[in-house]
């Protein structure tokens, strides 16, 4: 979710992504998967019966095997994958990962902030127990963390996050190759599926044996099937800069999606194969945005959602769902009720993007900069 700068057809697919995201979870989810929602949301299961499905939401939901949700997050990985390497010609790995976790950490924990806020106001108004303990909600303030403790999703949306942290602790790890273009990077994805194709073979019998060593496996292969996704972007990248021939880096494009695949039909997500389709889905859009970029030039709409991206996809998902069933339950109309909701989660993300995001931005920028002119031979620069 870092900013694209010149790649002006990366930020406008950043701002699509945002918007698909959104369609997912507050016109698609939340009337389809109601259980699901009452779960998370901690209240009672808004029911069909008094509460039918909107025309224009069957509608928006009736293209099969398509999820905006799964299509918006493909876009997210692979833009991260294209973009993240341009950050390495004056980082060093200390340098990247202290300006990563200002981008990421301050906007989530505010975010996951309002998360909590509404779901404590779900509780009271339905008057349900607070289900979450301290030790929980600690645990899930730093992305990256809650997976390897084997603790409760709370906002939904964190693994995402800790599939990006774990890409930028390998990106750290073969920054020297990646500093000098080598294509020896894409072994990284290679010995990631290898480790997890063994890991998947023995998870089971870690359950009986070593309890926390399993923990650290399914969180390993919850995450790495993304890495592998997000590299897909990496070798785009290595194609512009043309580190490597177009015609091997569509192979290796090729190869990689094929990795990826294989991975996902032999891995925890085998049950959910119709969703794979999503990410060959975005992989053709951003494919088609790259090699003609002058159809996706930015504007305001999509430059403004791009900008507000990742505190909107931080903050917009327990607090659309509580926003939303305590209007329908208060007699708001549906219609009207997603338009309070949409523009309130854009409204509150724009304030985080102004208060937090940008100036925590600033300030690891600031902090790399401190670090790499305390480095030998690295050239410091503002930019």
């Amino acid at each position: 979710m870092e900013s694209t700068g010149k790649f002006e057809f990366a930020n406008t697919l950043r701002g699509f992504a945002a918007i698909s995201v959104i369609i997912a979870h507050y016109f698609g989810v939340f009337w389809i998967a109601r259980d699901a929602v009452a779960g998370f949301i901690n209240a009672p299961v808004l029911p069909f019966e008094s509460y039918a499905i909107p025309s224009y939401i069957r509608v928006l939901n009736s293209w099969p095997g398509f999820s905006f949700g799964e299509f918006g997050v493909a876009l997210f990985f692979l833009i991260s994958g294209f973009v993240i390497p341009f950050s390495f010609k004056e980082n060093r790995s200390a340098s990247f990962l202290v300006n990563r976790f200002f981008r990421i950490v301050p906007t989530y924990m505010v975010g996951f902030t309002v998360t909590l806020a509404a779901l404590y106001y779900a509780c009271s108004y339905f008057s349900v127990p607070w289900p979450y303990s301290m030790e929980e909600i600690s645990i899930h303030y730093v992305p990256g963390l809650r997976d390897v403790m084997w603790s409760r999703n709370i906002d939904g949306i964190v693994w995402t996050l800790e599939a990006e942290v774990k890409f930028y602790l390998i990106c750290a790890v073969f920054m020297p190759l990646f500093k000098r273009g080598s294509i020896f990077v894409f072994v990284a994805p290679l010995i990631i599926a290898v480790f997890f194709l063994i890991a998947a073979e023995n998870v089971n019998s870690l359950a009986s044996t070593n309890q926390w060593l399993f923990i650290k496996t399914s969180a390993f292969l919850y995450s790495v099937v993304y890495l592998v996704f997000m590299f897909i972007g990496v070798a785009v990248h290595y194609t512009h800069k043309k580190l490597i021939r177009s015609d091997a880096g569509y192979l290796l494009i090729g190869t990689l999606f094929m990795l990826f695949s294989y991975l996902w039909v032999n891995g925890l997500e085998k049950s959910h194969l119709s969703l794979l389709f999503n990410y060959g889905a975005a992989l053709i859009v951003f494919l088609f945005a790259y090699t003609f970029p002058h159809f996706f030039k930015g504007n305001k709409i999509f430059n403004f959602m791009a900008d507000i991206s990742y505190p909107l996809y931080v903050v917009h998902g327990m607090f659309g769902y509580v926003a939303l069933r305590v209007l329908l339950e208060r007699g708001v109309k549906a219609w009207v009720s997603l338009i309070i909701v949409t523009a309130s989660a854009i409204a509150v993300s724009w304030i985080i993007h102004i208060l937090i995001e940008s100036p925590s931005q600033r300030l690891g920028k600031k902090f790399a900069m401190i670090m790499r002119a305390r480095q030998p031979n690295v050239i410091v620069s503002a930019s």
